[in-house]
């Protein structure tokens, strides 16, 4: 049955990157359905995604279909957001007994800001080549609701600081450090560092409103919930972006998660394909 569920997500994606080059929009409407949004409304995003398998940093943390939820309200650059991974794995015998259930919950709170229209805001003349980028600061809290760890991993914490550049390829780099004191500690945690650089490019079909996005990331896992230390993995990607109803969007992924040092995962990871439907709603 789970079998059938992963062939039947990826017939989906093929099906949809088939389509999406020629399509157009064509459940768009001109009148906007929602009530227009106030000056102090916050946005508000809400997604799903069905995909093959869950991959995270190189770790295979579910083998097994998988859906996941996402919600976020964002206002004058802070975000909260809440993200779920819920398994479709329907036999006890896969994923180490993880089976219709949440086996991840989390909850980010984020600041993001870019440096040229601050310094707009605040009339403050800065040079030019400052005003492209894009910092930002977070706190993550994960939680592992039915997830047997054999009472030696626990909820963990991770701050992290990125910053992007709004030029061709839109370079960025995020240091992700768990703050957890390690595996076997009271508040759990990874007990270290992983750095993430990556690069995109999207392509936009401006008659239909379609994009198209090609991303590559790689990262350096410095002892994070590993004794090891090394460049771990790269992931090259694509995605679809289809509008329909102005305010939702159906997104096709797909993605290989190639693992540069299997010595630093403990030889625990392997290189994969997996993908995925994602539909989101914003506001």
């Amino acid at each position: 049955m789970t079998k059938m569920n992963g062939k039947l997500i990826w017939i989906a994606v093929a099906l949809f990157l088939g389509i999406a080059a020629n399509a157009y929009a064509v459940l768009d409407t001109d009148k906007d359905w929602l009530p227009e949004k106030e000056g102090w409304m916050p946005d508000v995003s809400l997604s799903t995604a069905f995909m093959t398998k869950y991959i995270w940093r190189g770790w295979n943390l579910g083998d097994e279909p998988v859906m996941q939820l996402d919600g976020s309200v964002s206002k004058w650059g802070l975000t909260f957001d809440w993200w779920a991974n819920y398994t479709l794995n329907s036999d006890k015998e896969k994923d180490n007994g993880r089976y219709l259930e949440f086996t991840e919950i989390d909850y980010t709170v984020d600041y993001t800001f870019n440096v040229g229209e601050m310094s707009e805001k605040m009339d403050f003349d800065i040079p030019d080549l400052l005003k492209p980028l894009t910092p930002s600061v977070g706190y993550i809290y994960y939680t592992f609701p039915n997830v047997d760890w054999d009472d030696k991993f626990f909820d963990t914490h991770e701050v992290y600081f990125g910053v992007s550049y709004d030029i061709m390829l839109q370079p960025f780099f995020t240091w992700y450090w768990d703050v957890g004191r390690g595996k076997g500690n009271p508040d759990g945690g990874g007990d270290g560092s992983y750095f993430l650089f990556g690069i995109s490019h999207t392509f936009e079909f401006d008659r239909s409103g379609i994009s198209a996005t090609a991303a590559m990331t790689t990262g350096y896992n410095d002892e994070q919930w590993t004794d090891k230390s090394g460049w771990a993995d790269m992931v090259f990607s694509a995605e679809v972006s289809v509008p329909f109803l102005n305010h939702f969007t159906v997104t096709p992924s797909v993605a290989y998660s190639l693992i540069l040092d299997h010595d630093t995962y403990n030889d625990a990871s392997e290189s994969e394909f997996y993908g995925g439907i994602t539909i989101s709603f914003d506001y």
